[in-house]
């Protein structure tokens, strides 16, 4: 008895639109990519650059080859410090004068006092409720923000009328030279977030923040700039009250004088 022949198998022509389909794909995430690197905003940017610090242990490499540090270092030499060579050494000074030009730099009770009497006139309303204060310090004025004017519980990102509050203190250190010293606090009560594992994550990202913005909407010079977290472990109140621990969740901007100023790093 004869076997059936199997019929045959025609071959797909139409193959070619599974890969064709891909392609086009491809391209359209492509190009969805690249307008959206073309149309940066540039408060966004700062808040990712903060994230990115945070996520790669505090510093970014730039094409020099050089860090911005975020963390504080505990008087020891940054690691930007530490990765520059003695041939630098001048390349940093003519930096640093550049930045200074045509500034004031304060120095001394009497310039630090007149400077903050300015600061206490244009912030008058914020310090009436309790969302600014400002110190005269051994190592300069101390501008501490409270959370309450600036960030929403558990975030790093500036409301908007926290925003109006740092771009007037930012138009008044704009016209000096001095050296501005950012650091985040945080109270006692423990955060666990996938962004934010600790107090150490979530106030060293609210000084990121406020630096980016005084560095790139407010123009103030990154070689005069430096930012550190604290987290709960420099207290100014007692964590066993609300309005202490209140007090302890904040962002202090600091004018160094020059004195203190060197031991920054640089």
């Amino acid at each position: 008895m004869a076997r059936k022949k199997k019929p045959e198998e025609h071959e797909n022509h139409e193959r070619w639109m599974v890969s064709y389909a891909d392609f086009v794909t491809l391209l359209f995430a492509f190009f969805t990519c690249l307008y959206a690197i073309s149309t940066v905003d540039s408060a966004k940017m700062g808040q990712m650059v903060a994230s990115m610090q945070v996520s790669f242990g505090g510093q970014i490499f730039d094409g020099s080859s050089s860090t911005v540090s975020v963390f504080d270092t505990g008087g020891a030499a940054s690691m930007s410090s530490s990765l520059l060579d003695s041939s630098n050494d001048g390349n940093d000074l003519a930096a640093k004068k550049k930045a200074t030009a045509g500034k004031v730099i304060l120095s001394g009770d009497a310039a630090m006092g007149r400077f903050k009497r300015t600061l206490e006139a244009m912030l008058s309303d914020e310090i009436d409720k309790n969302l600014v204060r400002i110190q005269l310090e051994r190592r300069g004025i101390v501008i501490s923000l409270t959370e309450t004017g600036m960030f929403d519980s558990g975030s790093d990102i500036i409301r908007p009328d926290g925003i109006t509050m740092l771009d007037v203190i930012a138009t008044t250190l704009t016209t000096i030279g001095n050296h501005i010293r950012v650091e985040g606090h945080a109270d006692s009560v423990p955060i666990n977030t996938a962004r934010f594992p600790s107090n150490w994550e979530l106030s060293t990202a609210r000084a990121a923040t406020v630096l980016r913005r005084l560095e790139m909407i407010h123009g103030l010079s990154p070689q005069l700039l430096s930012a550190a977290g604290y987290g709960e472990y420099r207290p100014v109140a007692s964590n066993e009250t609300v309005d202490g621990r209140a007090r302890n969740r904040r962002v202090d901007i600091i004018v160094l004088n020059p004195s203190y100023a060197t031991i920054e790093p640089l």
